[in-house]
């Protein structure tokens, strides 16, 4: 196997590392913003956390933290891997030649040597840093920027709550599931029922956000916070159930009793 098939292969276990911890890995520039985030995170005093993505192995791992640095810069410019006596190099269009895995080790020893810097230097501009989102509710990462709502409708009067995040995935799937059920049991009850509907459909368009998130973790630094318990599915909450057919067996009682009652 060549340096070019151990690089690439780096940089995949580094993009599947990142992903898996709900970091942001699509090679990208922007995506270096992500690299550095799990670096601070996984080196909160300058050294790796023991059992951490860098706490064993660390010397296997920095060339594939730098495969990923160099394939960011060389999916963007161009280029090639290259052997420097022993050391894997980068050969851009135009002459230059760069060594990731020395920016990477550089980074990971002095905390020195942003790798943003070093991408937008050759030209793989990461722009400017997109401010992260926690959970509202945990203060978890990632976390998806939607919200959640729940109507009751009786008589001739609503009632409307409003949830909002950001919502990591066992927070979201939390509060999606409590405000669906409480709309299922007490938003049929009125005339205003077809809005019950309507937010039932809001609530499934806004939960495909937080289905797509990683698992939460905590924020770096931060001290971790329990999401919520999401509890059970929806299909296995007699509360759920009850309010369908509810509204469902009045409505049949309703025309028994029109239809008896008719002369």
């Amino acid at each position: 196997m060549g340096v070019d098939h151990d690089m690439r292969a780096g940089a995949d276990w580094t993009a599947a590392a990142l992903k898996a911890k709900g970091y942001r890995a699509d090679f990208s520039p922007s995506s270096l913003w992500e690299l550095e985030r799990l670096l601070s995170s996984e080196e909160p005093d300058g050294r790796p956390r023991p059992r951490g993505l860098l706490g064993q192995e660390l010397d296997a791992r920095v060339p594939m933290v730098g495969g990923y640095v160099g394939e960011v810069i060389r999916r963007r410019l161009g280029g090639a891997w290259v052997r420097d006596g022993g050391q894997p190099a980068l050969d851009l269009p135009g002459g230059a030649r760069i060594y990731p895995v020395q920016q990477v080790q550089q980074r990971l020893g002095s905390g020195a040597g942003s790798l943003t810097a070093y991408a937008s230097a050759l030209g793989a501009d990461p722009g400017p840093l997109t401010p992260v989102l926690p959970c509202r509710c945990c203060g978890a990462l990632p976390a998806a920027d939607t919200k959640f709502r729940a109507v009751q409708s009786v008589l001739l009067w609503i009632g409307y709550t409003r949830s909002p995040g950001p919502f990591c995935r066992d927070c979201g799937t939390a509060v999606f599931r409590q405000l669906q059920q409480k709309t299922f049991m007490l938003g049929w009850y009125g005339i205003f029922s077809p809005v019950a509907a309507l937010v039932l459909l809001l609530n499934w368009a806004a939960m495909t956000h937080v289905t797509r998130l990683a698992a939460p973790t905590a924020q770096p630094g931060a001290i971790p916070g329990r999401p919520m318990d999401p509890g059970r599915p929806l299909t296995h909450r007699p509360q759920v159930l009850a309010g369908i057919l509810a509204p469902i067996l009045l409505l049949t009682a309703f025309v028994i009793y029109t239809r008896s009652s008719a002369p």
